[in-house]
């Protein structure tokens, strides 16, 4: 006799089935490539890998997406970015303004805007 174990997987099923005298209540986990099946001893064994395994990816992950705040940190200090949140009363003043924009923002050229 078996029994489904409910989990989380999408791609996969795990049930307990009996093993036999020899290995007693067993883990099978099936997906499209076929199936494993595990003693208790061998299913203690990988729930330690793939906790281990768990922590390293999400620790890669987390690195990545650190990475990625970073270099987002970094273009939003562009002379760009600057130039726009600058107060108001900065720019008052039109010669101000004028040398502002025609210094810092990026000019189009003509044939684009046709």
């Amino acid at each position: 006799m078996s029994t489904e174990i409910p989990t989380k997987m999408t791609d996969h099923v795990a049930i307990e089935i009996w093993g036999g005298d020899a290995r007693g209540t067993c883990l099978q986990v099936t997906g499209q490539a076929g199936h494993v099946i595990l003693t208790m001893e061998e299913a203690a064994a990988l729930c330690d890998a793939l906790g281990g395994f768990v922590k390293r990816e999400a620790k890669r992950r987390q690195g990545l997406l650190r990475d990625e705040l970073q270099r987002l940190k970094i273009a939003e200090r562009t002379v760009f970015n600057e130039v726009s949140e600058l107060p108001d009363d900065l720019m008052a003043g039109p010669g101000l303004a004028v040398r502002m924009v025609a210094l810092y923002c990026p000019k189009t050229i003509r044939k684009e805007l046709e």
